[in-house]
């Protein structure tokens, strides 16, 4: 049992039951504390989770747009993924500001009072994971998605990837050689890492979330994917042995299938490749294969002409401009020429041009 202080009331009126009274997860009801008028949305209750997620993706395009208002989007677009508990203790460090959000906290307090706590910890409140991003739940096609239509009205989206409840950690699939790398080979672009494995070996869930595809299927042989809570998908190919079936529930760690050779494949090695909404992203820009781990807890996807450049949030990038080398560049920002192409996903001597952005930290 617990006190909930700053928070919605779970009566009507509290002076019915005494002061003394504490309160528990299951006792709420839909009345809550307002400190004062202002939401952070004007419609409140007509704005679903897809809709909040434009509005603070528009905001975010433009040129003015507040970093304040939108690092509280954020924020409050978190809400859903964690447990009762953490959202108190989010409430509790906001009154603790210099300037308090009251509008923020009046919209936390309305999404807590509207919704069921008891039901929703521990894991996504849908039948499936980030089933508002998604028009289905297809357990035969790995890539079901008309991606054009899906993204076309998205802008700049910030992903949680770690440090949620939900979202606690990253587990390598699997630590091995990268025998080839995210982007074009070959007359056709390669949408995944291919890391040197054995038959047998165990394959990792990167993120915790749920199995939608365990079969076989074309060139991917015996593949394995599985949706995470905050909207990506991976997915892992050329397996020798399924370990999960649709509907399994895995964590970050959890082995999903035994390294193999299946499909489309020269020898023995596992094809992984990140997803949104259908459109693959290059692991090699937020994930680091050295060290093994996600750069940053959270992950920018800025919509393009062909799909998304990722980046780690508080990713600095430079502009190309006339003269400009990568060793110059390098040094200007106190990096090396090979951070740089890691980073970048490029070779030593790839040609740059004049108005190009590449990151640099």
């Amino acid at each position: 049992m617990e006190l909930l202080r700053h928070t919605f009331i779970t009566v009507v009126l509290l002076s019915f039951l005494g002061a003394n009274n504490v309160y528990a997860k299951g006792d709420t009801l839909s009345a809550m504390v307002m400190y004062g008028e202002k939401m952070l949305f004007e419609e409140v209750e007509e704005l679903n989770r897809p809709e909040a997620l434009h509005y603070r993706d528009s905001l975010a395009a433009l040129p003015d747009a507040s970093s304040d208002l939108i690092q509280q989007l954020d924020l409050y677009l978190s809400i859903p993924t964690m447990t009762f508990d953490e959202v108190f203790t989010v409430i509790d460090s906001l009154f603790e500001l210099d300037t308090i959000p009251y509008p923020l906290i009046n919209q936390i307090n309305y999404f807590v009072a509207h919704h069921n706590f008891e039901e929703n910890e521990g894991f996504d409140t849908s039948a499936y994971p980030a089933s508002f991003y998604y028009p289905e739940w297809n357990t035969n096609i790995p890539n079901p998605y008309n991606s054009k239509e899906l993204i076309a009205s998205d802008t700049v989206i910030n992903l949680q990837l770690t440090g949620s409840k939900l979202l606690e950690d990253y587990h390598h699939p699997y630590s091995g050689k990268i025998t080839s790398k995210f982007g074009w080979r070959n007359g056709r672009n390669h949408n995944g890492v291919d890391i040197d494995l054995q038959v047998w070996d165990p394959v990792k869930s990167a993120f915790p979330g749920m199995v939608r595809v365990a079969k076989y299927y074309g060139g991917y042989g015996r593949v394995v994917v599985v949706r995470h809570y905050n909207g990506l998908e991976t997915i892992y190919a050329h397996l020798h042995r399924f370990k999960v079936k649709p509907g399994d529930f895995v964590k970050a760690g959890d082995v999903v299938g035994l390294g193999g050779s299946s499909g489309h494949s020269t020898g023995s090695h596992l094809h992984f490749e990140v997803r949104f909404k259908g459109v693959p992203l290059n692991p090699h820009t937020f994930i680091d294969f050295g060290s093994e781990q996600v750069e940053n807890d959270v992950l920018v996807l800025k919509k393009t002409q062909f799909g998304y450049a990722a980046f780690p949030a508080g990713t600095h990038f430079h502009k190309v401009k006339r003269g400009d080398f990568l060793y110059k560049i390098a040094k200007q920002y106190g990096t090396s020429v090979s951070e740089i192409c890691r980073m970048n996903g490029i070779s030593r001597n790839q040609t740059l041009y004049v108005g190009q952005k590449i990151r640099v930290i």
